[in-house]
């Protein structure tokens, strides 16, 4: 999923952390079975794919890169393929959290890939 930006959701007397986030297709499985489960190539699903999911369901931050792969003789269609990004686990191994600091504006305009 793409991150596109944060926010706080107000329920009752609760702040609950959300992010809108724009989904990737699931691996194409002929890829997938053929690179033994390690190359997993998503379609990007753009504005048609927009959840807001709680930022506690974020597990792991990884990038998704272009790329253009010919499957089964089809022509080659824009796919992104997963990469792992370390980070974000080792830091909650660590015990290490990031505290929300109210009225505080990220300078970044864009989305970010999680």
């Amino acid at each position: 999923m793409e991150v596109w930006f944060f926010t706080l959701l107000s329920c009752g007397d609760k702040d609950i952390p959300v992010a809108l986030v724009s989904l990737f297709s699931r691996p194409d499985p002929n890829l997938l079975g053929l690179s033994v489960n390690t190359l997993w190539s998503c379609e990007y699903l753009g504005d048609s794919a927009l959840e807001f999911i709680d930022v506690k369901c974020i597990q792991a931050m990884v990038a998704m890169v272009p790329h253009a792969p010919v499957i089964n003789g089809q022509e080659a269609c824009k796919q992104f393929f997963l990469v792992e990004k370390p980070g974000l686990d080792v830091v909650i191994m660590a015990g290490a959290e990031e505290k929300f600091i109210e009225g505080h504006t990220d300078s970044h305009p864009g989305p970010t890939a999680v």
